[in-house]
């Protein structure tokens, strides 16, 4: 498919964007507000680039029954009170839905202010189980919970023969940091491995000589460690256990899935030889997400690793659910989502929340490197996946 094709293609849900030119204003829109991290420690993790690719596709194609979409973008820096400020400041614009930081110290206590006026948390990227417990009904994340990137993860590492195992864990990043490690070794050790040890860090750790320490020491060595982290302490732990002549697998989550880690391949590509990771959507050449942000570039939009690709996602998704319910009710639209068997998105062919209500659930990839470049590896929908709740 040519990336024009595929701009037509990805446009078939209607909206738009508050980028529009001033003759819009005064039309009905769509308004989608992005509480989110333009700035800060999380700022890999904001939507926004995709989102605005993916409405302006839409825009050319008419908007949603007309109406164009509007984003709202604010920066939140890694801050949740001024996510909560600029929600409360949304919800007086009369937005659908919110996106915000993706973690869920901030997704709670938000969804819980918004859903006071009926408004849903529709998140791009957000993986952390406690979205789903029960604590919030009106919330809506794009891609599937971390036990299934742990369990994608650990049943191609028992394909290549993986048995012993060591994890990283920390408790920065919440239950992605903490509990996906664990998640990942219960598999493994579920089908006959064993978890030799498990190693604590901290966000910023630019040296890991005595986790490296503790790995030599441990007979046999391990066959692989993961972690659920991301750049640029990823890259300086690969580094630095090859430097210690430590050759075991190194697997981890989605936060593996950044540009920044296949830049390890510029300097010597047998770096990545051992590295795959479970994550959110296929993202290696050749894949939707490739082909989307190759034609985001050809209409000026730079749109730069999986995270930000994935706005597009909950563009469409909005979109699909003011367009099934006829109404920018944002209580209405949630339900149309929720109650739709199939909605086309950018990132796969379609995703529902028809069973989950709360997540979609897609099939998960594991991607490695071949001689520098990225690969798909596997591609399911893991039946073992562990219980989180």
């Amino acid at each position: 498919m040519t990336n024009r094709n595929l701009m037509t293609a990805l446009a078939g849900t209607a909206a738009t964007i508050a980028l529009a030119a001033p003759a819009l204003a005064q039309e009905e829109t769509v308004k989608i507000g992005l509480a989110v991290p333009l700035t800060g420690d999380y700022a890999i993790y904001n939507e926004v680039a995709g989102a605005q690719c993916m409405a302006e596709m839409i825009n050319a194609e008419g908007g949603v029954d007309g109406m164009p979409i509007e984003l709202l973008i604010q920066d939140s820096g890694s801050d949740t009170q001024a996510a909560i400020t600029s929600a409360e400041r949304f919800m007086g614009e009369g937005v659908v839905s919110i996106g915000t930081i993706p973690f869920s110290d901030t997704m709670i206590p938000l969804a819980q202010i918004v859903g006071q006026n009926g408004i849903s948390v529709i998140q791009a990227q957000s993986t952390q189980v406690e979205m789903h417990a029960g604590i919030v009904d009106n919330f809506i994340s794009n891609v599937a919970p971390d036990p299934y990137t742990a369990a994608a993860a650990a049943n191609h590492a028992l394909e290549q023969g993986v048995q012993n195992v060591a994890i990283f864990t920390s408790d920065d990043g919440g239950s992605w940091s903490a509990k996906v490690p664990e998640w990942f070794a219960e598999v493994i050790t579920e089908n006959g491995g064993t978890l030799q040890t498990t190693l604590n860090y901290s966000a910023g750790t630019s040296d890991f000589s005595p986790q490296i320490a503790e790995l030599r020491a441990l007979d046999p060595a391990p066959d692989a460690v993961y972690i659920s982290w991301a750049m640029p302490e990823i890259g300086i732990l690969i580094r630095q256990m090859r430097a210690a002549g430590l050759d075991a697998w190194v697997i981890g989550s989605d936060g593996f899935d950044d540009p920044s880690l296949d830049a390890l391949a510029d300097e010597d590509p047998a770096l990545l030889d051992k590295v795959f990771f479970g994550t959110l959507a296929p993202s290696q050449p050749g894949s939707r997400i490739d082909e989307f942000q190759q034609a985001c570039a050809e209409i000026g939009h730079e749109v730069n690793g999986l995270f930000p690709a994935l706005g597009a996602d909950m563009v469409r998704i909005v979109a699909h659910g003011v367009e099934a319910a006829g109404s920018t009710d944002p209580a209405a639209v949630r339900e149309a989502i929720r109650s739709a068997e199939s909605i086309p998105v950018m990132s796969v062919e379609d995703v529902s929340f028809a069973e989950t209500t709360s997540y979609a659930l897609r099939e998960i990839p594991v991607i490695g490197f071949e001689n520098g470049e990225r690969v798909l590896l596997s591609l399911e929908v893991p039946e073992n996946v562990p219980a989180w709740n």
